[in-house]
């Protein structure tokens, strides 16, 4: 019966340290969502910047060229 009980706590003690690791790793898991979730804004902020500022380059282009054409036409 002693046996028993030794096997008992030894299951009991593995559960706990299983439920203790589980509840370590969803809080990984949350912060690592977190920091993915941020990783992705940031990218989108990224490519939102590059595309304005093409679009703004693009721009001052034909201004320069529409300019460069006036001062042909003179």
């Amino acid at each position: 019966m002693k046996d028993l009980e030794n096997k008992f706590e030894e299951v009991e003690k593995r559960v706990k340290a299983l439920v203790s690791e589980n509840r370590d790793l969803a809080k990984r898991v949350s912060e690592l969502t977190q920091e993915l979730s941020r990783a992705r804004r940031e990218a989108q902020e990224l490519e939102d910047f590059l595309g304005k500022k093409t679009h703004i380059r693009e721009k001052i282009e034909r201004v320069l060229q529409s300019l460069e054409g006036a001062g042909e036409k003179k």
